[in-house]
């Protein structure tokens, strides 16, 4: 597979949501996949399946499957239930296994490849080295006021575990995907407040700030939810708090903008009902679920779970 091909597919999910008809979630404690109904695009089949500890480990540079016969065995379940004619699919993978940075630039050269060299370099300077054998793409944000790139990163022996263990299926992959843009796919359709969009993981935090219905910032960080399940839930709240205050702060600074609200995800499989009364008591601003009308007839936890797969192929 050539460079500009998979760089294509990690991008594409933002810039022009596929026309895709399934979704697949493959997340640390749990595997989730819909099918969309052909004609209304309304949810037909839906699964969401425990997984066991330690058989998906993320990580941006690392082996990340270490129990291929027990993932397989599990994705092959959640097959059954959706119910697929095509498989052609579309994937989420756990937010450790990317990079996205936004950049903001005076200008930029007409040429992609010098493009590309400014992009190295700004990446390099952030995270102190460029990885070897990865994937860069880079799609321009619409902006008044400066020219600015999403860019995401991903190395090719990631990639290449989780398309190989969905190929191993009979699933072709078309596009992959991160979980937090998946729900920004869904949220910026509706909104156009600015906000926070803040999604977590037992694993990791990721935050994007949306400032006048573009993306300002991208933001990521391990292990905030829990840290060896010792964690108690007023620390958690304490770290997301932490978190927000101080990207309210940074972009009323930089960019002179108030955030109105934030709106949340908790990617567990159990209820986080006192996480949610605790951030609302202390945030500054609204905080709100992430409300899908495609997902109404679920369960507040499926829901939950499953938002970001409608943003990804819608």
């Amino acid at each position: 597979m050539s460079s500009s091909s998979l760089a294509k597919r990690i991008i594409e999910y933002f810039t022009r949501p596929p026309q895709l008809q399934s979704a697949f979630y493959i997340s640390t404690r749990y595997i989730a996949g819909i099918h969309l109904s052909p004609k209304d695009k309304q949810v037909s089949h839906y699964f969401v399946l425990p997984l066991e500890e330690g058989v998906v480990v993320p990580s941006f540079t690392k082996k990340n499957i270490y129990d291929n016969p027990s993932l397989e065995d599990r994705l092959r379940e959640g097959m059954e239930k959706l119910r697929l004619s095509d498989k052609k699919t579309a994937c989420l993978i756990p937010e450790l296994c990317l990079k996205a940075f936004v950049f903001s630039f005076d200008s930029l050269p007409s040429s992609a490849e010098e493009r590309e060299k400014i992009i190295r370099y700004r990446i390099k300077k952030q995270m102190g080295f460029f990885p070897e054998d990865s994937r860069l793409s880079f799609q321009e944000i619409d902006s008044s006021q400066e020219r600015r790139l999403l860019v995401c990163l991903a190395k090719d022996s990631v990639i290449h575990e989780y398309e190989d263990c969905l190929g191993r299926l009979g699933l072709k992959v078309r596009i992959l995907g991160s979980p937090v843009l998946g729900l920004y796919n869904v949220l910026n359709s509706q909104e156009r407040e600015n906000f926070l969009l803040i999604n977590v993981e037992k694993e990791s935090l990721s935050l994007v700030a949306v400032i006048e219905s573009e993306i300002s910032l991208y933001r990521q960080k391990p292990n905030v939810l829990e840290r060896k399940a010792e964690l108690t839930i007023a620390q958690q709240v304490e770290n997301i708090i932490t978190e927000v205050q101080n990207t309210a702060h940074f972009l009323e600074d930089t960019e002179e903008k108030k955030i109105q609200s934030l709106y949340l995800r908790l990617g567990s499989l159990r209820a986080e009902e006192k996480m949610y009364s605790e951030l609302e008591n202390r945030l500054p601003f609204a905080l709100n679920r992430i409300n899908v009308v495609r997902l109404e007839k679920l369960n507040p936890r499926e829901r939950e779970i499953l938002a970001p797969l409608i943003g990804q192929i819608l």
